[in-house]
């Protein structure tokens, strides 16, 4: 079976594409997704191997809409790359995600 990505952007690299830094966008292979858990009210964080962290702001409270949303496009996208939060483009995995941050 052939490797799946996923992909964030913060909305950053929109301004000076040319210029993008390693906290505007991010590519992690799902092999190196760790999990999963709300950050608070408003925020999920991903963990991914070798300690990088993605959080999600989200509207408040459908942290499990969310997390669902992002189980299922793993699970079932055919696709290599698949964009959880593409601020930049405007590609969402869910409607609910507001805004990324890349540590």
């Amino acid at each position: 079976m052939k490797e799946k990505f996923l992909l964030f952007t913060t909305g950053g690299g929109s301004s000076d594409p040319l210029n993008w830094s390693k906290d505007e966008a991010a590519l992690y292979p799902v092999s190196k997704f760790n999990g999963i858990r709300p950050g608070s009210g408003n925020t999920l964080v991903l963990y991914f191997e070798g300690g990088s962290t993605v959080t999600l702001k989200i509207k408040n409270g459908l942290h499990i809409r969310i997390m669902l949303a992002i189980a299922n496009a793993i699970y079932s996208s055919e696709a290599s790359v698949i964009s959880i939060a593409d601020i930049d483009s405007g590609r969402l995995i869910n409607q609910d995600i507001c805004g990324v941050t890349i540590s």
